[in-house]
């Protein structure tokens, strides 16, 4: 077997590419922010690190939004002309989705959020043993600095951010990330095999891993899961990446809701108090049959 077609060398030439790519947009961000802020290297990832004004925070979107191309948008379709003439196809973005579809990927959303925010309080609890006491502290310190960075992030003062944000966080993630993780990996894993799960599930643990925040790692891991099979049953990227700009959009949206009605309760609290966790059985029901339901419906459908 050539070693280039082997899912072990994709997945490192998908790496390495990932790497230079992020590597060149990395500095293209930088250089674009010296050009236009006319700041120092140093005044930049101080910028980054503070967030502590409107300036920094604009700063910090400009290098995110090309992170976020080089690291996930470019690799991916560059791996798909390597190894198939037609990215379109190889990412099955040529199939024409139904939009019947639609409502029913929603309401699976709407069933799953619950559920999400239980996986969040689930992976609070996890502790890890007592000689890794460094390493948990560590992880806890970064989780708390990510909330930090996160909630400035998400300070919006008007239409204007809150359009910047969906863009950021919303759309571009949504097909990036998609590509990468259902267009690229999910398929290598899953090809010539006959348990479509492993693929989904490894591709999901991927995707939880790589975005460093380790106590919203379960949850993560399990929504990953959820675009995985979305993607399985329709066979097409679209319902993934449509589902995936519902989630990070949702939370945009609330976050510009409660920023300008100055609240401090937030749907993150659905499904995870004694209050609430019969709610969020019942959703893990609903979610149940809605996606058997669903799964049957493409099925036939197709």
């Amino acid at each position: 077997m050539d070693f280039l077609q082997t899912r072990f060398s994709k997945l490192l030439v998908l790496t390495a590419l990932s790497l230079l790519s992020g590597f060149i947009f990395s500095l293209l961000s930088f250089g674009i922010v010296l050009l236009f802020f006319k700041l120092s290297i140093g005044e930049i990832y101080s910028a980054i690190d503070t967030l502590d004004s409107a300036r920094s925070i604009r700063i910090t979107k400009v290098v995110l939004f090309f992170n976020s191309f080089g690291l996930f948008v470019v690799p991916p379709i560059v791996f798909a002309l390597l190894y198939r003439k037609n990215p379109i196809s190889f990412f099955k973005l040529n199939s024409n989705p139904s939009h019947t579809f639609l409502p029913y990927v929603i309401l699976l959303f709407l069933a799953f959020l619950p559920l999400i925010n239980v996986g969040v309080e689930i992976n609070k609890l996890l502790v890890l043993p007592d000689f890794l006491n460094g390493l948990e502290e560590w992880m806890r310190l970064a989780e708390d600095e990510a909330m930090r960075k996160t909630k400035a992030f998400l300070k919006m003062e008007g239409i204007q951010d809150l359009i910047v944000n969906i863009l950021l966080i919303g759309i571009l993630p949504a097909i990036g990330e998609e590509l990468c993780f259902r267009g690229v990996i999910q398929q290598v894993l899953t090809k010539n095999s006959n348990n479509h799960h492993i693929g989904i599930w490894l591709a999901a643990i991927i995707f939880s891993f790589v975005h460093f925040q380790f106590f919203g790692f379960l949850p993560r891991m399990i929504l990953g899961a959820f675009f995985g099979y979305l993607f399985y049953w329709t066979k097409s990227l679209w319902f993934p990446i449509f589902a995936h700009f519902l989630n990070n959009t949702f939370a945009v949206l609330i976050a510009y809701y409660l920023s300008e009605n100055g609240m401090e309760e937030d749907l993150e609290k659905i499904g995870t108090t004694n209050e609430t966790y019969i709610f969020a059985i019942i959703a893990l029901v609903l979610f149940t049959g809605l996606a058997y339901r669903f799964s049957k419906i493409v099925k036939r459908v197709a």
